[in-house]
């Protein structure tokens, strides 16, 4: 009796033993990372092969993923695939075990025509895609972020990489026509504060360009500060801050 007892035992042991490591061994990581800015976030998609194996997805359009912008009430303010077109054909996607795919992707806080109130939101994606193997309904994946308070000193401000030099480029709408600007990367400063005129005092939007002098850090990211001081305290306002990636 214990002998056949210890036989049941053995083969239910056996059968289970096998569907319990392909469960974890057949796995896709799908993972969405917001990083907002001072106008816009940007969007990290990233499908990672966890599994064991090669893994082939089929898309039935040039269409990968999809997600949803969420205020705090629920309410959807943007749409990735809204107004949008793909390609109506199957396509594929090839991962070797360990290999990810990533997608980027920005949205500006515009929701018809007009920023968005500053405050929480929530993004919701979908991936598309269909692996036989293993799935064929669209992984998910939920991230959270909050949209600043809009800087009325600066916008459009944008960073370009030329001949191992960083040329900042933006508008300016400042008192008494001018700001101050400095660079640091988390752990030191790597360029002091540096005054900046422009052409037009407040209230009007003036253009400025500013070539950064050469900048040596330990890091792969610096931040560019960019702001005004109180005419009564001195203290620094109206701050906007700019990545810099090396």
């Amino acid at each position: 009796m214990k002998a056949a007892m210890y036989l049941v035992i053995s083969f239910f042991l056996l059968l289970s033993l096998p569907l319990t490591v392909e469960a974890g061994s057949d796995r896709l990581d799908f993972s969405v990372q917001p990083f907002p800015g001072e106008e816009g976030v940007k969007i990290s998609l990233r499908l990672h092969n966890e599994s064991d194996h090669e893994k082939t997805l089929t898309f039935q359009t040039s269409q990968a993923f999809d997600y949803y912008i969420k205020n705090d009430q629920g309410n959807v303010v943007y749409q990735y695939s809204r107004d949008k077109s793909f390609l109506q054909a199957l396509q594929s996607l090839r991962l070797k075990r360990g290999e990810e795919k990533v997608w980027t992707e920005k949205w500006d806080y515009i929701q018809n025509g007009h920023r968005v109130p500053t405050g929480r939101y929530t993004i919701e994606a979908l991936l598309l895609g269909e692996d036989l193997s293993g799935f064929d309904h669209p992984l998910r994946a939920v991230g959270s972020f909050n949209v600043p308070v809009e800087n009325g000193s600066f916008r459009s401000v944008g960073v370009k990489e030329i001949k191992g030099r960083f040329v900042v480029t933006g508008k300016a709408r400042v008192a008494d026509g001018s700001f101050y600007y400095s660079v640091e990367d988390g752990h030191e400063v790597l360029l002091k504060e540096s005054l900046m005129k422009v052409n037009k005092e407040a209230p009007y939007w003036t253009g400025f360009s500013i070539v950064l002098p050469e900048l040596k850090g330990s890091g792969e990211r610096m931040f560019l500060h960019l702001y005004e001081r109180d005419d009564g305290d001195g203290k620094v306002v109206n701050l906007y801050v700019v990545p810099i990636t090396k």
